[in-house]
């Protein structure tokens, strides 16, 4: 990709007087969008509601931005050519796209993302919902910077780098376990002119679905963030028996049995049983008095998560040789222990009954807010139509709209995605009359 095709925007240059860079300009875009600040109260892995002790988006978000730029710094000193020759490599890309990563994500996290995708489906929306899909439409089309166009106008090099699974959803095999094409994807039919925008840049580019350089940092930083953090969060919370988990085998080797049943990677698979005893010298390095004495034990515990977050920054490296992570090496030793880590908090935390039936509250806000947005729409009542959707002839667009059942599906979509998780709970008590607030209450 070339420096000046990289720096491309859709719409126009910036500012002639601008002393930033095109890539700053995008992170600070970012930074400033109403969607961005919207993250503060969605769920990472608990509620945001849960207060300070858990990370929520926002907070995940901006650690990725920091291991991201960190990571692509390093790489950058340790191989400026070839980062270069695989299609160039700019900290301020990794930072924005870092930031950028879970814009999509709707109220309540995958619960949600499950439940809208399911609803879209049943009313013929082909490609569902995928909150990855759904963070390249709002930086492309929902997100408002100008009034003159569409989202945010992001150069085509941070576009690129925001998009981890670079195709569209794959119609047959939705629910093929394997394959990822029908897992995930980041970028819906609707959104197919701004995705042709971003991607044929080069013939090589044009049939290639792997990720760009920039891109694979970004979603190597989410990885370790998520895995180091939530992990961390949950053991401080005392939702992780790390101490009872290794001083029971039987225990360890059932959670071991349990993990790779339900892995489809054959290397992964064996390496989970040759390095079972290097995995739990992991968890042997944790703190693990940490209850009885936390004031003594922080210290601790942040010390050997900011070491783990630094030697798996350290164990990867450009590669000319395109694979798995496009140019990014991750090693298979990293890998599993990333999962490692991630699996943990998935079977005592995620799996947790406290939290499934949390879960099932969660799915009927949805839904409720879902059949009553689209409702709104199938019938123009405007009034009813959060104000930040009243834009660029909203209202005018509704009465194309009447024969056009996907497109109303997806903005009743678009719009439930975009609601807070306060704002989704104060709705749906609204709308069930629970509590009928207030008519000065300004529902954007």
């Amino acid at each position: 990709m070339e420096n000046s095709s990289r720096a491309e925007r859709r719409y126009g240059a910036a500012k002639p007087d601008d002393r930033r860079t095109p890539y700053q300009i995008d992170r600070d875009r970012i930074c400033y969008c109403n969607a961005f600040r919207r993250l503060a109260q969605v769920t990472q892995v608990v509620s945001a509601s849960e207060g300070s002790v858990f990370h929520n988006r926002l907070t995940h978000s901006l650690k990725v931005a920091q291991v991201g730029r960190r990571l692509a710094e390093k790489l950058l000193q340790d191989s400026p050519g070839l980062a270069e020759k695989c299609g160039g490599l700019d900290p301020d890309v990794v930072e924005a796209a870092a930031l950028a990563h879970d814009l999509g994500h709707p109220p309540f996290g995958h619960v949600a993302e499950r439940q809208l995708n399911e609803l879209a489906l049943k009313h013929n929306l082909v490609d569902g919902f995928e909150g990855n899909a759904q963070t390249f439409r709002i930086l492309t089309s929902l997100e408002t910077n100008r009034p003159e166009y569409y989202g945010l106008d992001l150069t085509r090099a941070t576009l690129n780098a925001t998009l981890k699974y670079p195709w569209f959803c794959a119609k047959d095999g939705r629910d093929a376990t394997q394959n990822k094409r029908a897992q995930k994807y980041s970028v819906y039919d609707i959104d197919k002119e701004e995705f042709q925008f971003v991607r044929p840049i080069s013939k090589e580019e044009q049939s290639s679905s792997l990720q760009t350089l920039e891109a694979s940092i970004m979603d190597f930083a989410d990885d370790v963030t998520y895995s180091v953090h939530d992990f961390e969060d949950f053991y401080v919370a005392g939702l992780i028996p790390l101490r009872s988990l290794l001083q029971n085998k039987e225990a360890f080797s059932i959670f071991i049995r349990k993990w790779s049943a339900n892995v489809y990677d054959r290397q992964l698979k064996e390496e989970i049983y040759n390095k079972q005893s290097d995995l739990q010298i992991i968890l042997e390095l944790y703190p693990l008095d940490y209850q009885a004495n936390p004031a003594e034990s922080l210290p601790h515990l942040k010390r050997f998560s900011s070491g783990l977050i630094q030697k798996y920054i350290y164990s990867v490296s450009i590669t000319e040789n395109k694979g798995k992570h496009g140019y990014l090496d991750r090693p298979l030793s990293t890998e599993l222990e990333l999962q490692f880590l991630q699996e943990i908090v998935k079977q005592y935390v995620i799996f947790n009954p406290r939290l499934t039936t949390q879960h099932h509250g969660q799915r009927q806000i949805i839904l409720k807010l879902f059949e009553f947005y689209l409702e709104a729409i199938r019938t123009k009542t405007i009034e009813l139509i959060p104000l930040r959707f009243l834009r660029n002839g909203f209202s005018h667009k509704l009465n194309h709209l009447q024969q056009n059942e996907p497109e109303q599906v997806r903005i009743a979509v678009d719009i439930v995605a975009s609601f807070t998780e306060l704002e989704s709970v104060t709705m749906y008590r609204r709308l069930l009359g629970i509590d009928q607030g207030s008519v000065m209450d300004y529902i954007i």
